[in-house]
C-alpha cells in the first residue's frame, strides 16, 4: 500500500518535471530554427523626392541619436544594463517618447540625420512602426532604413519577457542619396548571439558638386558581447571600409 501511495506521488513530479524538459529543448529548438542574418552587402530603398548635390565650402549640420525603441524617458533604465526593465512603459509611453524625439530632431533642422534602434515590430515597443514618427516629422528628406535584427522570441526576463524585436538604422538626408548598402558586422556566433542580436551599419552615398562622394556611415555596434572581440572586429570592418571610401577611384571608374 505505501509503494503505491509513492507511485501516485511521483507520477504527476516525474511528469511535471518531463513537460518542463520538453518545453525548454522546444523553446532552444525554436531558437536555433527562427534564427537568421541578413546577407551581406544589400541594397537599400531610398524613399523621397528632395533633389539636390552637397555643396563645398559650406556647414552642415548632423544629427545622431539612438532612439532607444521608444523606451527611454529619464526614469528608464534597461535590464541588460543592469537596469529593471525589458519594454517601453507601456505602448502610449513608446508613442510619446518617440513623438517627443522625432520633433526634437525636426527642431534642429539638421541637414543629415542618422538614428539607431528604431523599432518596425518588436513586443518591447508594443510593436508600433517607430519609422512613421521619424518620416513625418522629416518629411522633407530622404531616407533609407536598414534592417539591423529580427530576432526570435526572447523568453527572459521571465516575468516580463523582452520579446521579439524587428529593429534598424535609418538616414536622413536633404540632398539626393544617390544609392545606399547594408554591412553585416561579425558578430559572436555562441548563445551570446541571442542576446547581443544581429549588427550592421548602412552606407549611404551622396553626390557632391566638385564631383566627389560624400559617405554618410550609420552603425549599431555590439553592446553585449561575452569579452569585446566582436566590437573589435566591427570598428576594424568599418574602419577599413571608410578608408577603401577616401582613396582615390581607378581612372574609368565612379563612386
Amino acid at each position: 500500500m505505501e509503494k503505491k501511495t509513492k507511485r501516485r506521488i511521483w507520477i504527476p513530479i516525474l511528469s511535471v518535471f518531463l513537460a518542463l524538459i520538453l518545453i525548454v529543448a522546444g523553446y532552444a529548438i525554436y531558437l536555433f530554427a527562427s534564427y537568421y542574418r541578413l546577407e551581406d552587402n544589400l541594397t537599400l530603398d531610398i524613399v523621397g523626392s528632395h533633389d539636390g548635390v552637397a555643396e563645398t565650402a559650406k556647414e552642415y549640420t548632423i544629427v545622431t541619436w539612438n532612439v532607444g525603441f521608444g523606451a527611454y524617458s529619464d526614469d528608464y533604465s534597461f535590464f541588460m544594463d543592469g537596469g529593471k526593465y525589458s519594454r517601453a512603459f507601456s505602448k502610449q509611453a513608446a508613442i510619446d517618447n518617440m513623438t517627443a524625439m522625432a520633433t526634437r530632431v525636426a527642431e534642429m533642422a539638421p541637414d543629415f540625420a542618422i538614428i539607431q534602434e528604431v523599432d518596425i515590430n518588436s513586443t518591447r515597443s508594443y510593436h508600433l512602426d517607430e519609422r512613421t514618427f521619424l518620416t513625418e516629422k522629416l518629411a522633407g528628406f530622404n531616407y533609407d532604413f536598414a534592417q539591423n535584427y529580427d530576432s526570435p522570441y526572447l523568453f527572459y526576463p521571465f516575468l516580463s519577457p523582452h520579446g521579439k524585436s524587428v529593429s534598424g538604422i535609418m538616414t536622413f538626408s536633404k540632398s539626393t542619396i544617390t544609392s545606399a548598402i547594408r554591412r553585416s558586422f561579425p558578430i559572436e556566433t555562441g548563445l551570446t548571439k541571442f542576446l547581443d542580436l544581429d549588427r550592421c551599419y548602412s552606407v549611404s552615398r551622396i553626390p557632391v558638386s566638385n564631383g566627389k562622394t560624400l559617405c554618410l556611415y550609420n552603425m549599431h555596434l555590439s553592446a553585449y558581447t561575452s569579452d569585446g572581440t566582436s566590437a573589435t572586429e566591427q570598428l576594424k570592418m568599418i574602419i577599413a571600409d571608410m578608408e577603401a571610401d577616401s582613396l582615390p577611384l581607378p581612372i574609368g571608374t565612379s563612386a
